[in-house]
């Protein structure tokens, strides 16, 4: 094993010196990168009856039925050949190569791939030679009866990690059959190696286990809901409809299976001990709460509903486990071990006493404790545990490699602790997170994670010795499914911005380039388009921002697109654009009042994407500075400057709130120098769910020296709390005219959380944009 690593490292080290080798590679279009390449004279052409020199090995053969197989929609016939025969293909094996590498020579005279005895590298090396074809082989509507041109290369590659993941989540909405063999085909083009399968949860159980059929006849199907005025829930109530599924066993032989012959690994992930309703409404004899009902969750939260640690409890899970096992050869079983509340432990007498007789601190431990004694179930059938990085909590089980998904910090002290380490951080790898403007976007569970922000990603801290990168084994995007109810939105999540997330996982840092990326995925679109792939087009639409410029006293909207080799045309506050009537856009454009600008992208001509808009406000506090007391709680979008940065907050999502806790909060705003003042205007966000209620109370005072302030003006106000919706509320005051450079706001919360709401009698939050003063 250790010569292996080495040898690997060795590649890694030649192929990372050779970055002045790639030549000519954004014309060739091949994602992810590979990382060592290098174009020669001439073509190969592909066509007629073409022979392939293969071993008779079972892997080398499935490689051979799937290149025949990418093929079935041209003019080309596959023959197989004997290794030791002449082939204008041929399939070589190379012993000394690591696992996963390859090399790939394509010249006018025949085409050569070696890789070692696993194959997998014939297979990556297969996905490479496939993008330098037309992406026109893949159009199922019309066949592709062209000859094939193949640019001559020489590509010597290897991956950057070994792990290189993608989550699909079927336990909150199901996905059918046919959408999870669909992912698994995009997967294995984009050379992605581990399926994580998240089939167990809250809201639905997705798979069978024979020796429990309540799992799936109770667990695996929610009822209708009746949702209205009163779904407090916003914005984590599902669509009210009634939702089920779940895969049968034959199901998931076929699933790995069809995995396997991609050299795709499925882990498959059974929630423990927290995420447990579906399966305690079919089992509710494995909880703490005797006698109590439990229900497959319409909605999503965290909640108390955990199995209870007890002997039956653990021979249910062993069982589950053991049937899972069977079906799935992966020696990675994810148990999750996230997000699991106390608080049922802490009231089960069987649990303090068991707690007591194991001499557990706390219910932590006990979490920690319920992990080491099912990874030594695991581990007694030759499987390690995967968990999120709460099993962190309480100590490490011995074996465990940690998914890293609250931010970094757990991975880096699970490699500090040389346990092996998967890095999948929300902020970075969480494809369920908003990739456009959230006003325009569907709705999506939040944050803000564009196509730039996937690619830039590095897993690997720098604030880590490199002995301690080492147990870094990968990165992975994790595609939740509270809001993903349909296969297409399923897509459009995770593409293309899987696309960026196989660069991070595959290619050297040191090749990486995010203009070649782009050139190279506008080319990409096309294939995705023949695979009937419904993939997000924001990387042909205008993005905008907004800033106030102190020097020249303007504010000013600079946009930019993903795409390639293109112009903006925009107008303001006018929503007819051409390149005839609309300015062209070649530097920031300068506001001086409230205005929407309307923007579209065009090539040669013709416009690519759909036109966007976004809506600015410009007043006396926009881009000036201010002081919050107390400190805001959350600001995740222009940080410092998030109230008075000239876009307001959109109601769908959080990004760009400022959001304090506490009775009351001032913000005083630094105008910069005297000027009148007479109305104050701003915007508070009401989502019960997130415990954030509506102003009560605003006062305003004003000051010259921001020393001593003079009462200018109060008021009070109520609202509308019957739509089913998170609501943005604006509002304003008007009073005669001031003379001020500062003006104090001091926003009175909305008290606690009302009667019959979530979080009832516990304080209430507020979030406030966007302050504008006038």
């Amino acid at each position: 094993m250790k010569k292996v690593y080495w040898i690997v490292a060795v590649l890694l080290t030649l192929i990372s010196c050779g970055e002045g080798r790639h030549t000519s590679i954004q014309a060739n279009g091949i994602i992810p990168l590979p990382n060592e390449m290098v174009m020669g004279r001439g073509t190969y052409i592909l066509q007629g009856e073409t022979s392939v020199a293969i071993s008779e090995d079972e892997a080398s053969q499935k490689v051979f039925r799937y290149l025949a197989n990418a093929l079935k929609n041209t003019s080309v016939t596959l023959k197989r050949v004997s290794q030791t025969e002449p082939g204008d293909i041929c399939f070589l094996t190379d012993s000394l190569l690591p696992d996963e590498a390859y090399t790939l020579d394509v010249s006018s005279g025949g085409i050569k791939i070696s890789s070692n005895e696993t194959a997998a590298g014939l297979f990556y090396a297969i996905q490479s030679l496939l993008q330098l074809m037309p992406a026109e082989i893949y159009n199922a509507g019309r066949k592709y009866d062209g000859k094939i041109e193949i640019p001559a290369v020489n590509m010597t590659d290897v991956p950057r990690f070994p792990h290189r993941g993608a989550m699909m989540d079927v336990g909150r909405n199901f996905q059918p059959k046919e959408e999870v063999l669909k992912f698994l085909d995009l997967m294995a083009m984009y050379k992605l190696n581990k399926f994580h399968f998240h089939l167990t949860d809250d809201q639905g159980w997705r798979i069978e286990i024979k020796k429990y059929p309540r799992l799936i006849e109770v667990g695996s199907h929610r009822n209708q809901t009746q949702v209205g005025h009163c779904d407090y829930y916003y914005p984590r109530r599902f669509d009210g409809k009634e939702q089920r599924g779940f895969y049968t066993q034959e199901d998931i032989k076929e699933i790995v299976k069809y995995a396997s012959d991609r050299f795709i690994t499925v882990i498959p992930e059974i929630e423990m001990p927290g995420h447990a309703s579906a399966a305690l409404a079919a089992y509710p004899e494995f909880s703490c709460g005797l006698g109590k009902t439990y229900v497959v969750r319409d909605y999503f939260d965290v909640f108390d509903e955990v199995y209870c640690p007890k002997e039956n409890t653990f021979t249910f899970l062993e069982d589950v486990l053991t049937e899972v096992m069977q079906l799935f050869p992966s020696h990675y079983i994810h148990i999750g071990g996230d997000e699991c509340p106390k608080k049922a432990w802490k009231k089960c007498s069987h649990c303090q006493a068991l707690m007591k007789r194991e001499g557990l601190e706390d219910e932590e431990a006990l979490q920690s404790w319920f992990i080491h004694r099912m990874e030594r179930f695991v581990n007694s059938k030759g499987r390690d545990i995967i968990g999120w990085d709460e099993i962190l909590e309480g100590g490490l089980a011995p074996n465990a490699t940690v998914m890293s998904w609250r931010g970094e910090e757990g991975g880096i002290e699970a490699a500090r602790q040389k346990h092996k380490v998967i890095m999948t951080p929300g902020d970075r790898c969480y494809f369920d997170h908003y990739q456009e403007s959230p006003e325009f976007a569907p709705l999506a569970i939040g944050g803000f994670l564009p196509l730039d922000s996937v690619y830039a990603y590095d897993p690997t801290p720098a604030v880590l010795t490199s002995e301690e990168q080492s147990y870094i084994i990968g990165t992975q995007a994790n595609i939740w499914g509270e809001y993903i109810q349909t296969p297409e939105y399923f897509e459009y999540m995770a593409f293309p911005r899987l696309l960026a997330m196989s660069e991070v996982q595959w290619t050297q840092p040191g090749n990486k380039n995010f203009d070649s990326f782009l050139r190279r995925l506008d080319k990409e679109f096309r294939r995705l388009d023949f695979c009937g792939v419904n993939a997000c087009r924001n990387f042909y639409e205008v993005n905008f921002t907004g800033a106030w410029n102190e020097s020249l006293q303007t504010y000013e909207v600079t946009m930019k697109t993903f795409c390639p080799n293109a112009e903006i045309y925009y107008a303001v506050n006018d929503s007819v654009l051409s390149p005839s009537s609309s300015g062209f856009y070649t530097k920031p454009v300068g506001l001086s009042a409230d205005a929407t600008v309307y923007a579209v992208v065009y090539r040669d001509g013709k416009p690519l994407g759909k036109p966007v808009h976004q809506s600015f406000v410009v007043n006396k506090a926009t881009g000036r500075p201010y002081q919050c007391k107390p400190l805001p709680s959350a600001e995740k979008g222009n940080e410092g400057i998030g109230l008075t940065d000239g876009i307001r907050g959109y109601a769908r999502d959080l990004r760009r709130w400022v959001i304090f806790r506490g009775d009351t909060v001032r913000v005083t705003v630094d105008l910069g120098r005297t000027m009148p003042v007479s109305k104050v205007a701003f915007a508070s966000l009401w989502r019960p769910y997130d415990m954030l209620w509506p102003v009560s109370e605003l006062h305003i005072s004003t000051s010259a020296d921001n020393k001593v302030f003079t009462s200018a003006h109060s008021g009070k106000f109520t609202y509308d709390f019957t739509p089913t919706e998170g609501t943005c509320f604006p509002a304003s005051l008007s009073f005669p005219e001031i003379m001020a450079r500062y003006v104090c706001l001091e926003f009175v919360y909305g008290g606690p959380c009302p009667k019959g709401y979530y979080h009832e009698g516990q304080p209430s939050r507020l979030a406030i944009d966007e302050i504008e003063l006038y």
